[in-house]
């Protein structure tokens, strides 16, 4: 009976990590779509230090390796499959912030695909290179995951 309910629970963790997924895959390309439609607009002033601009970023964080080109699309793409693998062997309490990470590295694989090894970034902070909603899900997928991890490791 225990048994039965471990599956279970594992099974529903691992539904929820690929509703994540796909979750914040749909809303990132929708924000990128949309932003890239209004691109005439832009840029847009929204408050304070925050403002909505295109941009297209061939490189990763901080636009370190722009010049990468090629192999800087097989990287991510090794990484999205190794966050897939991490998911299914995870243990099951670190599947949502997997499946986070995974719904974010897959929007902007997509977009490396379609814009010639670059991502579409448009969320600008005041002093911050631009970004998107799926850098924002990697980033706070992390600190979720390395948050449990460190909690798992006192416990």
């Amino acid at each position: 009976m225990r048994r039965a309910s471990r599956v279970a629970r594992s099974s529903r963790r691992l539904g929820l990590a690929l509703a994540l997924a796909a979750g914040v895959f749909v809303v990132d390309q929708a924000s990128k779509g949309l932003v890239r439609h209004e691109a005439a607009r832009l840029p847009l002033q929204v408050v304070g230090g925050v403002r909505i601009d295109l941009n297209y970023n061939s490189g990763i964080s901080f636009s370190r390796f722009a010049d990468a080109g090629v192999m800087l699309v097989v990287l991510v793409a090794v990484v999205v499959a190794s966050v897939t693998a991490a998911l299914l062997l995870a243990p099951p309490r670190y599947r949502p912030a997997l499946g986070v990470i995974l719904g974010g590295a897959v929007g902007n694989l997509v977009d490396r695909l379609r814009f010639g090894g670059a991502v579409v970034d448009f969320i600008g902070l005041y002093g911050w290179p631009s970004f998107n909603l799926a850098d924002a899900a990697i980033a706070a997928g992390t600190v979720v995951l390395v948050l449990q991890v460190l909690r798992a490791s006192r416990a």
